[in-house]
């Protein structure tokens, strides 16, 4: 009398279909730097984008004083509040980047 065992083949497929899934909703939550806004005049560019935390944030490059300042939006469409969070003397960065 011989025993019928199931196949392993099923369960791989299974496995292999279940890791792509994961592997694709996983890269749907992959951050990215999407600018919604980008406006350059007078030696200052200013972007915004979106934070992961709900906030916007604010990018302005003085090109005169070559600094990067970053802001945080708490809520664009109810404060008109912006919080510095970090800048940057554009030169000094790169050169500590270099080394």
């Amino acid at each position: 009398m011989t025993t019928h065992e199931p196949s392993n083949n099923s369960l791989w497929a299974s496995a292999f279909v279940l890791m792509a899934l994961i592997l694709f909703a996983s890269s749907k939550h992959t951050p990215r730097a999407t600018a919604d806004t980008a406006l350059t005049s007078n030696g200052m560019t200013m972007v915004t984008t979106p934070s992961s935390t709900g906030t916007d944030l604010l990018y302005v490059i003085d090109d005169y004083r070559a600094v990067l300042m970053i802001y945080t939006l708490p809520n664009p469409q109810n404060e008109s509040q912006i919080s510095p969070v970090a800048s940057w003397y554009l030169p000094a960065m790169f050169n500590s980047i270099r080394k």
